[in-house]
This record gives structure tokens, sequence and C-alpha cells, in this order.
């Protein structure tokens, strides 16, 4: 599985989020590949699922993914509940 962590600049929130969402998946035992990115190279990546902040929602509608916005990057256990809805959801 291909995630993609997205904010403005690909080197801020988004690379926060990367590190938590790998530190989510590791305890969890799932395997996917993490990459961070900024919002206008989104297109050039692949992925199965997309993280970013809420602020993305319309820039990112574009994409035929599955997407989960979040409220804040640093929230570990909010990122985690996001995460198992969207595992439990796709039957994982």
């Amino acid at each position: 599985m291909n995630i993609l962590t997205v904010c403005g600049m690909g080197s801020g929130s988004s690379l926060i989020l990367k590190m938590n969402v790998d530190e989510i998946l590791e305890a969890e035992g799932r395997d996917a590949e993490v990459e961070a990115c900024d919002i206008g190279s989104v297109g050039a990546h692949s992925a199965d699922l997309i993280l970013a902040t809420r602020d993305f929602k319309d820039p990112l509608e574009e994409y035929s993914v599955d997407k989960i916005f979040l409220g804040n990057v640093v929230d570990k256990v909010a990122i985690k509940k996001e995460l198992d809805k969207y595992f439990e959801g796709k039957g994982n």
C-alpha cells in the first residue's frame, strides 16, 4: 500500500504526518510505504491513500484515491482513529 501525506510545501506538516503515520502503522504491524509531498506534486505520485489537513480538501478533490483529512497532524490519537476506521472499512 502506498500512502501519501500532503501539505503546502512538502517539508513541514506532511513530514510530521508521515513520521506519525509510520509510527502508528509500525505499532499495528501494517506494511505500507509512506511518502510526504507538496500539494503540487500529488499527481506525480502513485497512492492508495492520501492524508492531509482539512485545508487541502478542495485542492485534492480531483484525485480519485481514498483520502483522510485531519484537523491536526501531531494528534497521534486522532490520526490512529482515522487510520483504524479506514482499514476497518477496507476489511483489513
